[in-house]
């Protein structure tokens, strides 16, 4: 009879231990999801430069001064195959491709013309020989960027707004 009591004591020591054990293993550290996220999340400029990007859509609004703008114009269709098969590569060192792909639109032309590029916060600048151009990022994820462009003269605005795919 007096063991009964150490063995009953053995056996409730066991069973504490063994829930206590169980508590433990269920608990994960959030320190290590979170670092696990971030490893996967590509900064903007990873974004831009994973692969060439393809014009699928472009649209134009004009807005004289002192009116109200008009409505958005698709001009893509518009465009020459030629142009609307055109590559776009941005390089991770900096480097512009603006590549012809299968047709181009003079046989004379080069099949590349090269340039720079630089992304600051929603703000992207190409340069390419004679012409610089400041694109305001709209929309950029793995599959799409979307840009606009707005020139001002005397007679009003028009904005552009590209739509590239992958």
């Amino acid at each position: 009879m007096k063991k009964l009591p150490v063995f009953l004591s053995l056996l409730a020591s066991t069973l504490v231990f063994a829930s206590c054990e169980k508590e433990i293993e269920e608990i994960k550290d959030p320190a290590q999801e979170v670092a696990a996220a971030a490893e996967t999340v590509q900064s903007k400029p990873e974004l831009l430069a994973a692969g060439p990007w393809h014009l699928t859509s472009l649209t134009l609004t004009t807005a004289a001064q002192g009116a109200a703008a008009t409505p958005a114009v698709d001009i893509l269709p518009r465009m020459k195959a030629a142009q609307r098969d055109n590559l776009h590569t941005f390089k991770t060192d900096g480097g512009y491709v603006l590549d012809e792909a299968a047709l181009k639109a003079y046989a004379e032309a080069p099949q590349q013309v090269t340039g720079s590029w630089k992304l600051a916060g929603d703000s992207l600048t190409v340069s390419q020989p004679n012409v610089t151009r400041h694109f305001f990022v709209e929309e950029l994820t793995t599959t799409t960027l979307r840009v606009k462009l707005t020139q001002k003269g005397d007679q009003g605005a028009t904005t552009y707004t590209s739509v590239f795919s992958r």
